[in-house]
């Protein structure tokens, strides 16, 4: 009775209106339905993805144990409660699956496009027991297909490798630290996952050679670097510091030696500059920034990274001290040489 009052009341309200008003809000409540549709089908195409990731962890983690669902005496794989792909809910597997292309490139590692066929006879190694997830992967387009593909592979990676912390390694990981993963190797996920998804940008930016710099150089060092704020100045720059090869820059020779780190190596080139600018910082904190000074300190540093190439080479360590004792020998010999020789006798008497 009172849905047909309420149904009443919004056809007499809505006869009441206007021509041109009732076109225009006819026209709206269609927009918003198409965008509705879209939201629901992005949204349940990512969950699926949830739920596939999750089906393939714990396959490989019970060692491909899983039978398939229904049928007599046969275990249901029960889906689990929690979400993987949080910060994701609002992107398209479309959109995912461009982001980890441009990864890849970031990384040189493209692969060849790979069949229709290929795609859906890996995905059915990684899901054997469940027809219902092959006939929704079949329906996707080639990119949203190879993603999957790629998601659930990393996933069973890591279920391999770390027993029992997998689902907690992507839900912190997420599909872009899947994907550097992917690219990079899986002895990225344990610092991915520890420094948070800031450290991507080192990836993403420098590649292996400025990743290499940062677990090095960098987060050894981590306390220093944070409270003189290079740590943050790094991250959000890290093409300033570091090249793709992984050499130091003069700008991180110097921010480094802000903080008292000093950087190994990097002296040559425009890096002197960065260690003279750096020893002048340190000596400016006790009035003693001269040019004497500074160029004693330099020639100091380049002595010890002398003697220390020195030990890495295996040599003696009389060949080290070779250039401290020779002119010491020279000089002794120039005295002996002066001595008179009745001086000499007297003595000997």
């Amino acid at each position: 009775m009172h849905d047909k009052a309420t149904a009443e009341v919004i056809q007499r309200l809505w006869s009441r209106l206007p021509i041109h008003r009732r076109a225009l809000a006819g026209v709206l409540t269609a927009v918003g339905l198409v965008l509705l549709g879209t939201t629901s089908a992005r949204a349940g195409k990512l969950t699926w993805l949830d739920e596939v990731v999750q089906e393939v962890v714990r396959e490989a983690e019970a060692g491909g144990k899983i039978v398939a669902r229904g049928g007599d005496g046969a275990s249901t794989a029960v889906r689990g409660t929690g979400r993987l792909f949080v910060r994701e809910a609002d992107d398209s597997l479309e959109i995912l699956a461009k982001r980890s292309d441009d990864l890849a490139r970031a990384g040189r590692k493209v692969e060849g496009t790979a069949t229709e066929a290929l795609l859906q006879k890996r995905f059915t190694r990684l899901v054997p027991h469940d027809p219902d997830s092959a006939r929704a992967f079949s329906a996707l387009a080639p990119a949203e297909k190879r993603l999957v593909v790629e998601m659930s592979e990393t996933a069973q990676r890591l279920a391999r490798r770390y027993p029992g912390q997998a689902e907690g390694m992507i839900r912190a990981l997420g599909t872009e630290g899947m994907s550097a993963i992917r690219v990079f190797g899986d002895d990225v996920a344990e610092v991915i996952v520890k420094e948070g998804p800031e450290s991507l940008g080192v990836l993403r930016k420098t590649g292996r050679g400025g990743w290499e710099f940062f677990t090095k150089s960098v987060l050894p060092h981590k306390k220093k670097l944070v409270a003189a704020g290079v740590l943050a100045a790094f991250l959000a720059n890290p093409d300033k510091f570091v090249d793709y090869a992984g050499k130091a820059t003069e700008y991180a020779v110097r921010e480094f030696g802000r903080a008292g780190v000093q950087l190994a190596g990097a002296i040559g080139g425009g890096a002197t500059r960065g260690v003279e600018a750096a020893i002048s910082e340190v000596l400016g904190r006790y009035g003693l920034n001269f040019a004497v000074v500074r160029y004693l300190g330099m020639g100091l540093a380049g002595l010890v990274v002398f003697w220390a190439s020195l030990v890495i080479l295996g040599l003696p360590v009389k060949w080290m001290l070779r250039p401290v004792v020779w002119p010491l020998r020279v000089l002794c010999g120039k005295r002996k040489a002066s001595t008179p020789v009745s001086s000499l006798r007297v003595e000997a008497r």
